[in-house]
């Protein structure tokens, strides 16, 4: 590798690391998909700012870096043929540094920052299957977590969340069958892919078919929020759930109570140190149906509609603020042993 390109990984850990005068940073909370491209605004829907402008390439599922001044994402690199090939990307939270972080002409997908923004877990189909994967922003290491053990029910890993403090992870899985439609369930494993387990318990054989999908771990590391979809006899049915850790879960009804179950979701995260949640649904009834952003805050039980425009809007991730340590205060950055390792590999 030669010198051009260490000298850009070195830098390129700095600008991740090291909050100085240089770092960019934007007042907007929220980042968010509109139909191709990225967008950034304020809790209260003020001050949109459109961040990249696609032609023939697609956008999708933002994430913010720890500390606020980045944005990783998924891109389509054909918005034609989007199951065809994905590479993930990062940005400045202005939109300017585009750099694309894979290259691999398969599916990359799902980005989730390590709380100290030295690594990105993510889905690749690289392995010939949707698995977890963690890629180091300084070596460009990819390490994979799932699919190694020999587990005839495994149908495939996606949608990874690192858990506050970084020692776990949670993610989506597939439970193969030996009929139909596969069940999701939400599985935990540590940092490193030891001790995979599901959740809660995976769905048994006659029950309706169940799907969970897109968990997030909460600030407090004691919960984790996904969505659950039931086929019923009647239709489809949409929930967003609170797993306690080792405890019980909570079903958010208040949501259906106004609603019904004429409503799609498609993306939720925690807000506002776990007061809150954000996420995006879509009226079935509503023509033409399209996607918004939805407030939910638990003390109140209020829902608040954010977004109206007649675009899709979905897929949402908040940002506490721009912070020298993970949000929650629990990860310093270990900036001097990765200067270091940026320094030996720049000299080789």
């Amino acid at each position: 590798m030669n010198t051009q390109e260490n000298t850009r990984r070195f830098f390129f850990a700095c600008s991740l690391l090291l909050f100085a005068g240089a770092t960019v940073c934007v007042d907007a909370k929220i980042v968010f998909r509109v139909d191709s491209d990225i967008y950034v605004m304020n809790d209260d829907g003020t001050g949109r700012r459109r961040l990249t402008h696609n032609i023939t390439t697609k956008d999708n599922y933002p994430r913010w870096s720890p500390d606020g001044t980045k944005i990783a994402f998924t891109r389509y690199m054909d918005k034609d043929k989007i199951q065809t090939s994905s590479e993930l990307f990062l940005m400045n939270a202005d939109g300017t540094e585009l750099q694309r972080l894979t290259h691999n002409n398969v599916t990359d997908h799902y980005p989730s920052w390590f709380p100290d923004g030295t690594k990105i877990a993510f889905m690749s189909e690289r392995s010939g299957r949707d698995e977890v994967h963690v890629l180091d922003l300084v070596s460009d290491a990819v390490t994979q977590l799932t699919g190694l053990a020999d587990d005839n029910r495994n149908g495939g890993s996606v949608a990874p969340d690192w858990s506050p403090d970084g020692t776990q992870l949670t993610f989506e899985r597939f439970l193969r069958i030996r009929a139909g439609l596969s069940p999701k369930n939400i599985y935990v494993m540590s940092a490193d892919g030891q001790h995979q387990r599901p959740l809660l318990p995976n769905p048994a054989a006659g029950e309706p078919l169940t799907l969970r999908f897109f968990p997030r771990w909460s600030a407090d590391g004691q919960r984790i929020l996904f969505a659950e979809v039931q086929w019923l006899q009647d239709g489809q049915l949409e929930k967003l759930i609170v797993q306690r850790i080792g405890r019980g879960k909570q079903e958010i009804t208040d949501i259906n109570d106004r609603l019904g179950n004429n409503w799609v979701g498609s993306g939720a995260c925690w807000m506002e140190k776990d007061r809150a949640i954000l996420f995006s649904l879509m009226l079935k009834d509503k023509a033409p149906p399209n996607y918004n952003l939805y407030r939910y805050t638990f003390a109140t039980r209020g829902l608040r509609r954010i977004t109206r425009e007649p675009s899709d809007e979905d897929w949402p991730d908040w940002v506490e603020g721009a912070l020298s340590v993970s949000p929650q205060g629990k990860l310093p950055t270990q900036w001097g042993e990765i200067k270091h390792a940026a320094q030996m590999k720049q000299s080789r």
